[in-house]
Order: C-alpha cells, then structure tokens, then sequence
C-alpha cells in the first residue's frame, strides 16, 4: 500500500526538476515560479492538484513565449506540446488527465462561459487574456470591414498624384485607391514593392480630400521602423517637382512617425494604454507600416482605440517572421480579408542595372516559396568555395569550419565597419553636449558612426549557444577584436568601447528607451571628466546618455537575432546559419534576414542547414483567424 502511495503522490515528476527542465530548454526559472504563484491562487486543492495546475499554467506560458495563442489539444501541434510535457514529469501523463481534473474545474472554463483563467474548448486551451484579446480584436475588424466605405476612391484634384514624384503601377494605384476610400485596408508586399510610394500617394490624397495634418498619425511597432518610415517618406515628398498648396503643407507640418506605443500613450505604472475605446485616438487617419512585427495585444489595443469613422491602414509583408509576442495578427488578416488586403507583386529593385540587388531578391523570392531549384537559378545565390572566396556583393553561400569563420570575422570588422569612411576618427572623438547644443563636429562624427554600423549587420537565429553560431558568441568575438584594435589610452578590460553598437534589452519609460533601441558607445565630457555615453539616434537628432547608469540593460548588438533586425535596413547583411536540426531555422527566418538587405546577403553554414530552414514553416497557433471567419458567436470582454 505504501508503494503505492509513494507512485500516486508523484507522477508529475519533481517540481524542482521542472526548474532544470526549464533551464536546459533554455527558458529562464521565473516562468515556473510564474506558473506556481498562478496555481496557488484557488482554495481547496491539495499538493498534488496544485502542481498538476502549476504544469498546465507553465506549458501555457511556454506556448504564449513560442508566440502561440492557443495550445492544441488535438491535431498538429498536439504530440509536440505532450512531448513538451513528458519532459517535466518524466512519464507519460496524458495532458487530459491534467485538465480532467475534477477539482480543477474552477480554472477552466468553455468559450463563452463566465471568464475563468483558461478557456478550454475541445482542440485548443487558452489563456482567457489573450482569447479575450482575440474577440475583441476579432470584432473590432469584422465592424470596421463591415462599415461602408468613407469615401469615394477618387478626386477631382487626384491624378497627378498617381504620376510623381514616381508614376505608380497598377496595383499600386488601387492600393491608394482603397486606402482612401475604405475604413480598413491591408498592403502585403515584399521589399522594393513601392509601399513608401503608395504611403506618400494616401498622404497627398488625404490632404487634398480635407485632412488636416493632425488628424493623421503615422506609427510602427519600434523606434527603428518609426525613424526609418519618416526618413522614406520625408526623402519621397522631397522628389515634388512641382509640389501644391496641400504638398507643401503636408511637407512643412508632416506626421512624425511613432511607435504605437507612444501612439497609444502607454501608462507604464498602470500596464494600460491612455487611449481606448472610452479615450479614442483623435486621428481620422492612422497608417502602420512593419504591421507583421505587432503582436496580438498591440494590436488588439490599437483597434480599439480607434474612432469607428478613422481610416486603418496596415502596410507589412506576411511571408516575414511573425511578431515576437503572441499571435500571427497581419498573417491572419491577410489570410482571412483577402477583400480587405492587396497584395504587391512587382519589385522596383529588380533592376537589370543593378545585379546585386536583383540578386538578393531573387534569393528571397526562392527562400520564400521553399523552390531550392529557384534558390540556385543563374543570377539568384551564388555558391563560394570557402568563406574566403566571399565578395561581399550580391546573394552568396559558403561554409567553413569555425577557423574560417573566425578569420571572415575579422576581415568583416576592418573593412565593413571600422574601414568606413570617417569612423576611427569618430570613435576615438570625445563629445559634449551642454544641455543646448553639440560641439562643433560633433553631429556630423555621429553620424559616421551610425552609417557605419548601419552599412552592413550580422544576424543569426539563435540568441545564446556556445561557439560562434549564435548572437551571444559572436558579439563576443567581435568584442574581443575591437580590443585588440582600442586606442593604447583604453583599458583593454572595458565591457564595450568606444565606437561598440549596444542595443536597449528592457523598456524604460523614464528616459524615453525602449527594448530593441539601438545606440552606440562614444567618449563624452562630462562634469567629473572624460566618461563612456551612449548615443541614441532619434527623429529630431542624437541624445547622449550616461553608459553606467544604462549598462544593466544594454548588450552589444554587433550582431542581432533574426527577430531584432525587423524593421531594419542594411546594405549588406551577413546570415550566420545554426545546425541543421535546429527549431528556429525556419523558411521565414532565412526570407526575413535576406529581406533586411538591398545589395548584399551572405549566407555562411552548411548547404544541409539552408535546405532544412526551406523545408520548415513557421507555425503558430492562434484564434484570431477562426473568429473573424466564424463571426460573432460570443460576448466580448470590454475593458
């Protein structure tokens, strides 16, 4: 009897093994403490039905970090998520046997029952935050799709926006066309698809149809899409031969670009946004550009706080990597409003003139549609010998052990970065700013810095692995070059140096950071003497920092995972492959890296780890697609 006792009270394994389990999955132990405060929240259940709780809540949370919405309980996705869970407790317990749990039944409930912690249905589980999130979302765009349109598509004062500063295509004048006469639009289209052209042709549209300037806001989901979306359209505007009254207008008091964040005036002490459906936004115009990268509870709080009579406009590319929190949003609109979506096909940098660029997007167009005959086509990527044989132009691929890699490093450092013009100079400048102005040669030193680094970037899936095929370890690397070449003045023990990329790894609310941002180490005079600072590029300018203060939540950004680089630009990008087997090499993962490039995209790993990411599609698991198919069927929480 007591053996049997003893097998009873633990078949879920032991919790402090789960913490182990959790670690080696690379997962950070504070998801289960997590799980474990949710688990304690009901009265009445013993140890053992706490725990079966506590591992229901972790795989829920492990789902939600993997970007999911839902947790399939049947069909695809199902023998993943019982493999996931046979890791914790040791043993096959099925998944049901934890959710069948009669005592359990207090945190679960069925769609459209009284909200419990999860929302259980007879395929999926769901955290009941985000299938709210789901509903809400859900009928917000089955109401705005359903208004009738706006306005009319055209405007006696209208056709020459359709000739200049570019004549546009055919898709891309019905872009404009139903972007100004429609509530919601959606824009798909890979890189060089005109999306900045069609922006431009709304912008002047929506003037010319009475908008004022401040009654458009202009928004993506980081600082760096933000920054890059008003330079694209500032640099379009200015290309007006023969700009009007209303051009010139809308030139002079243009939109600055935000993130949706500060669009929404997110409340950091209260978790909530300032706008909502009670609070809407003032604009009758809101355009989103990079919308792939916005989340589900982004977008669900954009949507609702818009007026019901704005006009939404979401520009993205849906073959990219889907958002990093929760959710596939702009894959699932496109993929379920196909009357609401347009989809651009022709590519403005597919130019015979320019064979490097031709190249890099023929590569992308092959890795998109998984055709590794296409990938291989005359003009498309080009196979090296050896990383040596690298040139640096155009798509190429080449593998090499980690003695080459190391050696490609450090020809990359010199001639990509530290060779541009201007930048050993800069880094080895130090600048003031007293509070009003910059020194004199400080703003044009700056930006050889930055143009610098955001000439060419290296990317890679993985985040922390050991050697050199992962972000963690080669920025390292690259760390340890950069001391070799630091100025004699410098202590070679610095954790960065002057002239280092760092990027911001939390948000911080009270100096205007946030997670992703991008800055760059510099020497600064400061009132005590001579200091390290960070210089962030924004919109109206640099900002200075203190380096001390920020280093608990800076890392270097040499190189970026796949997932940061979204929104982001570069003349060349190198792509550094993980083993073959690995999870996150998936056929979006290799379309966005090469997409951040406009004329050179190297891929470095072996040619089995390339075909493996073609041959594997990002999956997510989400509810929002279904409920705006399926239509209205339950209440929505309103908050």
């Amino acid at each position: 009897m007591a053996e049997r006792t003893a097998h009873t009270a633990r078949p879920l394994g032991d919790p402090r093994a789960w913490r182990e389990t959790l670690v080696r999955m690379g997962h950070g132990p504070e998801l289960l403490t997590l799980a474990e405060t949710f688990a304690g929240i009901p009265t009445g259940l013993d140890r053992q039905d706490r725990e079966a709780l506590a591992l229901v809540a972790l795989l829920v949370l492990l789902a939600t970090q993997d970007g999911h919405t839902r947790l399939p309980l049947t069909g695809v996705g199902a023998e993943e998520i019982q493999a996931r869970l046979v890791l914790f407790t040791g043993t096959e317990v099925p998944l049901a046997d934890l959710l069948d749990r009669p005592t359990l039944s207090v945190a679960f409930g069925a769609p459209g029952e009284p909200v419990r912690p999860f929302v259980r249905a007879e395929a999926w589980l769901a955290s009941a935050r985000l299938h709210a999130a789901e509903l809400r979302l859900a009928e917000a765009i089955r109401a705005r799709t359903a208004a009738s349109p706006a306005g009319g598509p055209k405007h006696p004062d209208l056709g020459d926006l359709l000739d200049a500063p570019v004549l546009l295509s055919g898709e891309q004048r019905q872009a404009v066309g139903q972007a100004i006469r429609a509530p919601f639009t959606l824009l798909t289209g890979g890189p060089g698809t005109g999306k900045t052209s069609i922006v431009v042709a709304i912008l002047r549209a929506a003037m010319r149809l009475g908008f004022d300037p401040a009654e458009i806001a202009l928004a993506a989901p980081t600082g760096k899409a933000a920054q890059r979306m008003g330079e694209s359209i500032r640099g379009t505007l200015g290309r007006i031969t023969s700009p009007s009254e209303e051009d010139r207008r809308l030139l002079d008091n243009l939109p600055e670009p935000q993130t949706l964040h500060r669009l929404l005036a997110f409340l950091p002490s209260r978790q909530t946004f300032r706008h909502h459906r009670n609070n809407p936004l003032p604009q009758r115009l809101v355009i989103v550009d990079e919308s792939s990268m916005v989340g589900l509870e982004l977008m669900d709080g954009l949507a609702g706080a818009l007026d019901p009579q704005a006009r939404l406009v979401l520009l993205g590319d849906a073959e990219q990597l889907p958002s990093v929190e929760a959710g596939a949003v702009f894959r699932d609109l496109v993929e379920s409003l196909p009357e609401a979506t347009l989809r651009l096909t022709h590519s403005y940098r597919m130019d015979a003139a320019n064979p490097d660029g031709r190249s890099v997007l023929l590569a992308a167009q092959a890795l998109r549609a998984g055709g590794a005959a296409a990938l291989d086509a005359e003009g498309a990527l080009a196979t090296r010998p050896s990383i040596a044989d690298i040139r640096g132009r155009g798509a190429e691929h080449a593998d090499g052990d980690d003695a080459s890699l190391r050696a490609f490093l450090r020809d990359y450092l010199e001639g990509e970065v530290l060779g541009q013009p201007g930048f050993r100079e800069a880094a080895d400048r130090i600048y003031h700013h007293d509070g009003r102005a910059w020194a004199a040669g400080d703003e044009a030193a700056l930006e050889d810095l930055f143009r610098a680094h955001e000439h060419a970037k290296i990317l890679c899936p993985l985040r922390e692995t050991p050697g050199l095929r992962s972000v963690a370890g080669l920025n390292q690397r690259l760390h340890q070059l950069v001391g070799r070449e630091a100025a004699g003045a410098l202590d070679r023990d610095l954790a960065v140096y002057a002239g280092e990329p760092v990027m911001v790894t939390l948000n911080d609310y009270r100096r205007g950071l946030f997670n992703g941002d991008q800055g760059i180490v510099v020497k600064a005079r400061q009132e005590d003497g001579i200091h390290q600072a960070v210089a962030f590029r924004t919109s109206s300018g640099f900002r200075l920092l203190p380096h001390r203060p920020l280093q608990p939540q800076l890392e270097l950004a040499w190189a970026l995972t796949v997932h940061k680089a979204q929104g982001s630009e570069f003349d060349r990008v190198i792509l550094i492959l993980p083993p073959a087997d690995s999870p996150l090499l998936t056929r979006e993962i290799l379309y966005t890296a090469l997409t951040r490039a406009r004329t050179g995209a190297t891929i470095l790993g072996a040619r089995e780890a390339l075909e493996a990411g073609l041959g594997q599609t990002s999956r997510r698991f989400t509810g929002l697609g279904p409920e705006i198919r399926v239509g209205p069927s339950r209440s929505v929480p309103i908050r």
